[in-house]
């Protein structure tokens, strides 16, 4: 019943647990345009509210209805923070060519769910000063739209092989900055479709990672017969604290 403009507040001391939500009637924790989800996070050393699922098909748990949504100070805690190596193994591993490129693998592979914390197709999400951990295919999805706003996370643990992004783009645009990442496949990563791109500045790689930090797909990935890896990419004074190649 929010409006715009308005603000939903958590009070710090709170846990909702949707898990049987999800399970049940695969529950989306909804967020009007223009409106504010807000916890405590740091505030009087405030953990924040926590508010998590531990089904594997939470996909999201929290979605912005519209644009201007922003979400503040909580901790969003998804299923799953495993790498999944063995999964990964089983749905590639031993493939003839011709059943690569059919995508029998695929088929397999995605039969285990996967999970999104937060996501957005509008304009305009502000994601801040939350923790956000255990998402198996992204903690923040941007879908699509311009102007979004990652910045002074925590993000973490979110780290599927083949999937385990920290921020995720479809063709969306993007600020991220002032975020601590941390045991990431991926830590910010993206589709590649155009148009779509981020800057990425100010942020701290604490470095264990399955693969590269920061990353943007091609059309290989895609197999969309192109090289476009998306439109415009800005990667400056980041701190990368891993031995594997940071982008």
């Amino acid at each position: 019943r929010a409006r715009p403009g308005e603000t939903v507040f958590v009070l710090g001391s709170v846990e909702l647990d949707f898990t049987g939500l999800v399970f049940a009637e695969g529950f989306v924790l909804s967020v009007p345009s223009g409106v504010t989800l807000a916890g405590s996070r740091g505030a009087c050393a405030s953990a924040g509210a926590l508010l998590k699922s531990d089904a594997f098909q939470t996909s999201p748990l929290i979605r912005a209805e519209g644009p201007g949504v922003r979400v503040t100070g909580l901790r969003i805690q998804g299923p799953d923070r495993e790498r999944r190596l063995d999964h990964w193994h089983r749905s590639f591993s031993g493939l003839t060519r011709k059943e690569f490129e059919d995508r029998v693998g695929h088929e397999y592979y995605y039969r285990f769910p996967t999970s999104q914390g937060v996501s957005t197709e509008f304009d305009d999400l502000e994601v801040d000063n939350c923790e956000l951990y255990g998402w198996s295919h992204a903690a923040v999805f941007l879908s699509r739209g311009n102007g979004h706003h990652v910045h002074h996370n925590f993000i973490h643990s979110n780290q599927r092989h083949g999937l385990g992004y920290g921020v995720a783009h479809g063709p969306a645009f993007s600020l991220i900055e002032y975020n601590l990442f941390e045991r990431n496949r991926h830590s910010i990563a993206g589709s590649g479709r155009p148009p779509s791109g981020y800057v990425a500045r100010h942020n701290l790689e604490r470095g264990q990672s399955l693969s590269h930090n920061f990353d943007m797909h091609g059309g290989r990935d895609r197999r969309d017969g192109t090289n476009t890896a998306g439109s415009r990419i800005e990667i400056y004074n980041n701190t990368f604290l891993g031995g594997n190649r940071a982008i």
